[in-house]
């Protein structure tokens, strides 16, 4: 299976999953609801949110495995595949036992913490044991799951991934109905990822079985430089949650508690689509670490070239989306009393481009060995957007938190990460000015002025019509924007599957 074949696999199963998660959740959760009450539910969430923090022990281990063992399969070393496979289990159980202390402790102080009384603590403390020592177990086991990632056995991960996907839900669905209370969560949540954690190791001894073999024990010198690595990703997913997750404690911080509700709502579309639009290229990066083991620097090059693109192709058709039909999607979902109004759409439309581009910037050095660089840039990206989010949500409001965003993504970021990414690509640091940021102006600010206006012209029409407004503009920025991102095979791929009777013009036109 070749690379474009495997990564455009791994974007379908990705849209079918989400799609799913989308689904499953809006009929799961008033499910729930009415099975175990909202107070119950609320102490439960809390719990998990509080738990979450012992997940910090992993200290971003289990993020750049798969890329070093795409690496290493690409150069065709299996010592080296070998040695990773043996110090990411040992770095694992490290991660178990320092997760099984602050779990331990956490659940200790659990009832204080969220307030639980006596009835309460029966019915809560149990399922998060379950899921706790659950949590301890799989740990080690999901180091397999990041080496068949590495690998690209894209075709079992994604169906394995959707097969645990519904067994979660028909077994918490199935416990619920039975009676079992919060304890359905639990084990609904708990048994799928045991099983799937043993199925992966048999899965890595059928396919790589000298993976498996004459294991011995690594120098603890090794373990340490794995956790260095993953350091970065570690520290850069913290910069990542002080830039993106931080914008309603600010306002809530700031007084303003109706304004948190009103950014939220006027910001889900938009968050949606960036999420969807960094699919295919996301699905990719594993075949980028497997193409850099090759050492084909020229070819790696204009590989890197094209993802950008694509990345901010499919940005900018979010970006038009929300332009064109936010103001009256949010207005019919929920009322336009919540609409946060034209400036913070603008913004957050701007913020789906320029978050796009900081993502490029931050996973293509950070899969070819600069993470440290980029997790310290994304960090100190994440203090500055809070900082100025303070001080200009303090002046401005919501247009004011969002303008923060824009210039910790648009301005402190990119300064920050443009010399890792040429030294990871070793690209000359004007090669993206050249030959992704120009190309893409050029075609943009045509579908942004158009997009503009049919906002002005429609208003408010009835929410079907809004859903397919949204449709057809951002099926025009598509187009409009194919000489980007035709270049790169997974999204040529699935251009072909979904708009094959429009190839032909498309290639016409392109030739042209």
């Amino acid at each position: 299976m070749s690379r474009i074949t495997r990564a455009t696999t791994t974007a379908l199963f990705g849209y079918v999953r989400f799609a799913f998660s989308i689904a499953t959740g809006l009929w799961l959760v008033p499910f729930t609801l009415s099975h175990v009450g909202s107070r119950l539910y609320g102490f439960w969430l809390a719990s998990g949110e509080l738990l979450a923090y012992a997940a910090l022990t992993e200290f971003g281990v289990l993020v750049t495995v798969p890329w070093m063992v795409a690496e290493a399969d690409g150069a065709g070393d299996r010592d080296r595949l070998r040695s990773i496979v043996t110090t990411a289990f040992a770095a694992a159980l490290v991660s178990a036992a320092g997760y099984a202390v602050i779990a331990g402790g956490l659940i200790f102080a659990l009832p204080i913490v969220v307030r639980l009384g006596p009835a309460e603590q029966s019915a809560v403390l149990g399922p998060v044991l379950i899921v706790a020592a659950a949590a301890m177990v799989v740990f080690p086991l999901r180091v397999f799951y990041s080496v068949l990632t590495g690998l690209q056995d894209v075709r079992f991960n994604g169906v394995m991934d959707l097969l645990w996907l519904v067994v979660t839900v028909g077994a918490t669905a199935g416990l619920l109905q039975a009676g079992f209370g919060l304890y359905a969560i639990a084990l609904g949540t708990a048994l799928p990822q045991l099983f799937g954690g043993l199925v992966n190791l048999v899965r890595v001894g059928s396919i790589a079985p000298d993976l498996l073999r004459h294991w011995r024990r690594p120098p603890w010198t090794d373990v340490r430089s794995l956790f260095k690595e993953g350091a970065g990703a570690w520290v850069g997913g913290w910069g990542w949650k002080l830039i993106s997750a931080t914008d309603g404690l600010v306002l809530a911080a700031l007084g303003r508690p109706t304004a948190v509700t009103a950014l939220a709502v006027t910001g889900k579309l938009s968050a949606a689509l960036v999420q969807l639009s960094w699919v295919p290229c996301d699905s990719g990066l594993i075949g980028l670490a497997n193409l850099a083991g090759e050492r084909q620097d020229a070819r790696l090059r204009e590989t890197i070239v094209v993802i950008v693109r694509v990345y901010l192709a499919l940005a900018s058709a979010a970006a038009c989306i929300v332009l064109a039909v936010n103001p009256a999607f949010v207005s019919r979902w929920v009322g336009g009393q919540l609409f946060a109004g034209g400036k913070a759409n603008a913004l957050l439309a701007l913020i789906a481009i320029v978050m796009t581009f900081a993502h490029a910037l931050s996973v293509v050095p950070s899969v070819l060995g600069q993470r440290l660089q980029i997790g310290a840039a994304t960090f100190a990206s994440g203090v500055i957007h809070i900082v100025v989010a303070f001080a200009l949500g303090w002046w401005l409001g919501i247009p004011g938190v969002l303008l923060a965003g824009v210039v910790s993504h648009g301005i402190v970021f990119p300064a920050l990460a443009w010399r890792p990414f040429a030294v990871a690509t070793r690209m000359p640091q004007t090669a993206l000015a050249a030959d992704v940021i120009r190309p893409w102006v050029i075609r943009f600010l045509p579908l942004a002025a158009m997009s503009i206006a049919i906002e002005q012209i429609v208003g408010v029409p009835p929410l079907s019509v809004t859903v397919a407004l949204g449709g057809a503009v951002g099926f025009v920025a598509m187009w409009y924007m194919r000489p980007l991102y035709l270049e790169f095979g997974p999204v040529r791929a699935l251009y072909d599957r979904v708009f094959k009777w429009l190839a032909p013009r498309a290639r016409g036109a392109d030739a042209a």
